[in-house]
């Protein structure tokens, strides 16, 4: 996982909790001494290991705890990398180029950024399917995520997460309802 990953939790963390609370995550969930830099990689276990701890500190399911990051990751990235979404003005233009578009310009950015597959489509003005395929099985942080972009275009949108990989199926479904 990339740094700029865990940079953004500890921004998370900071803004919500305090700067004592993210160096007591450090301490306990990761190596001694550890400092995040954006562009290196490191284990997905230490995020894994940070996101449970802040489940824990805040007593909220992981779940839930990684929905909420992927929506403020999703602004956090906006504002680190604006040149991005330039093209992109609308909420159901950026779903739709996640893959052929942002996942492009993420490996410009990162050497091997070990993405996840993303697919959409529109099935009307009202509906988008969006299908994620990953390893890591972060599906609550992408639907966080899909949840950021709308924030970030004004857009009133529901989620159901109709499959999932935790449920054993082979990936995950999101239908996105928009609502204005």
């Amino acid at each position: 996982m990339k740094g700029i990953i865990f940079r953004s939790l500890e921004e998370l963390v900071v803004e919500n909790l305090g700067m004592g609370a993210w160096n007591a995550l450090l301490d306990e969930h990761s190596p001694e001494h550890r400092s995040y830099i954006s562009a290196v990689s490191y284990p997905d276990e230490e995020l894994f290991a940070l996101a449970n701890g802040v489940a824990t500190k805040m007593a909220l399911p992981l779940p839930e705890v990684l929905g909420v990051f992927g929506r403020f990751l999703f602004g956090s990235l906006a504002a680190k990398h604006p040149t991005v979404l330039a093209e992109l003005d609308t909420f159901e233009k950026l779903i739709l180029a996640i893959d052929s578009v942002i996942h492009v310009e993420v490996a410009k950015l990162y050497d091997e950024p070990n993405l996840p597959q993303i697919d959409a489509k529109i099935v009307n003005d009202s509906e988008i399917v969006v299908e994620y395929r990953s390893p890591r099985k972060l599906c609550f942080c992408a639907e966080g995520l899909i949840y950021g972009a709308a924030d970030h275009y004004n857009k009133q949108i529901e989620i159901s997460h109709t499959s999932c990989m935790h449920n054993e199926d082979d990936h995950c479904r999101f239908v996105v309802f928009m609502l204005s």
